[in-house]
């Protein structure tokens, strides 16, 4: 009896035991498939971490080099806003001896040159940089470009007093441009380099513009006063323009500031009229002069370009008498393509070079009459701001696409006798 209670009672057993096996096996297989899904889903989040890491170091290390680079261009500006050197009544620069007219042109184009250079570096790292931070260099003074003065003339005549005049288109200069720390601070650093200079396409709705960024070009041992004319152009598109000039160096007759009056519409952009006399001299020694602040419109196909001789006798004829009539600013054409205004004894200071950041153009110019004119030193330049930053073309661009130009007169009536600065 006892044998087959314990034969009953093993298949008992037996199934119990399998049962719980079977139990035991599918918790196993479950807990195996569960952790076969955890390990997918965890190396599918370390990917995506390590992708996310990837992108984020990109984007720290573009926001890195992008704020080092114009933080290097702040602390180098910052050096020299507290004592801004002004320009001397001497010449500061020797200009060089050209042995042909094709060596200085050559020497003219020389800054204009190996742009590409700049293209291939516009991509800045922090650690370029970073070698440069610790001891910023002061930014070199701008370069005069030689015209026609040989060097042994400039030294006979570099104790006489002259006068910088130049002209800066700051295309759609705006409250964007008024709010960037470093662009604002280029823009005054070029405009204390001249004793008078006529902007171009200012564009804004607001009537503060040009006051904020003289009270920024007045951080410094030079002060500036400014004219400003009337909006012009287009509903679509309108445009000021502007006169900043040294009060130390120059004055204006505020009533005789005028735009020319154009009733049929010739002109997209009616330019800007002013008169100035150098306060360096005996003011009957004086050099005078009426600067005409232009823009021509580039859509015109040349129409406006063969209005300028009938504008330079409008100005001439309007009560004032003066001679020495200067016009400057946005032409849209080189001197090649103002073959009319050679023609009718017109000199252009700049001559084959390039004025455009990029130096595939040339834009802008200072045009007077060469017989009329005699105080021309024969000196100009341009100011390739791009280079003597050391900018990218992305961030030139952020200040302007042209770059400003200027010539030299000097401060007494009449020039000097014995000086010839016009070819």
């Amino acid at each position: 009896m006892r044998v087959d209670a314990e034969v009953q009672i093993k298949p008992t057993t037996t199934a119990s035991q399998a049962s719980r096996d079977e139990t035991t096996n599918l918790e196993l297989s479950s807990f195996k498939r569960n952790a076969d899904s955890f390990s997918t889903m965890l190396s599918l989040k370390k990917r995506y971490v390590v992708i996310a890491g990837i992108l984020g170091g990109f984007a720290i290390a573009f926001q890195d080099s992008t704020m080092t680079v114009w933080q290097q261009l702040q602390t180098k500006l910052a050096a020299l806003s507290t004592a801004s050197p002004s320009i001397p009544n001497t010449q500061a620069q020797v200009a060089p001896t050209f042995r042909s007219e094709q060596d200085a042109t050559s020497t003219r184009m020389v800054s204009n040159s190996s742009l590409g250079e700049h293209f291939r570096s516009s991509n800045f790292s922090a650690e370029t940089f970073k070698k440069t931070e610790s001891a910023p260099k002061a930014i070199p003074a701008w370069p005069a470009v030689s015209n026609g003065i040989n060097a042994r003339e400039s030294n006979r005549f570099s104790q006489l007093p002259t006068i910088r005049i130049a002209s800066f288109s700051i295309e759609a200069f705006n409250e964007t441009k008024l709010k960037k720390a470093a662009v604002l601070e280029t823009i005054a650093r070029i405009i204390r380099q001249f004793d008078v200079i006529a902007l171009q396409h200012i564009q804004s709705k607001q009537h503060n513009i040009v006051p904020e960024l003289l009270d920024k070009v007045n951080q410094s041992d030079r002060r500036y006063d400014y004219c400003i004319g009337p909006r012009v152009g287009s509903e679509s598109n309108q445009q000021q323009f502007a006169f900043l000039f040294d009060t130390d160096r120059l004055e204006t007759d505020r009533p005789q500031l005028y735009t020319v009056d154009d009733p049929q519409a010739l002109m997209e952009f009616d330019p800007l009229v002013g008169w100035f006399r150098c306060k360096a001299v005996p003011s009957d020694k004086a050099f005078t002069f009426t600067l005409v602040n232009l823009r021509l419109d580039p859509l015109a196909n040349g129409k406006e370009l063969k209005l300028l001789p009938d504008l330079i006798r409008s100005v001439r004829q309007d009560g004032r008498s003066e001679d020495d009539i200067i016009l400057l600013g946005n032409f849209g054409y080189s001197d090649s393509q103002m073959q009319s205004l050679r023609n009718a004894g017109m000199l252009f200071a700049i001559e084959g070079i390039p004025t455009t950041v990029t130096g595939e153009a040339m834009l802008d110019n200072l045009v007077f009459p060469a017989r009329a004119t005699d105080e021309f030193t024969g000196r100009t330049g341009v100011v390739d701001f791009l280079r003597q930053l050391n900018l990218s073309i992305d961030q030139a661009y952020q200040i302007s696409t042209h770059m400003p130009i200027w010539a030299e007169f000097f401060a007494t009536e009449g020039g000097s006798p014995g000086y010839t600065g016009a070819r």
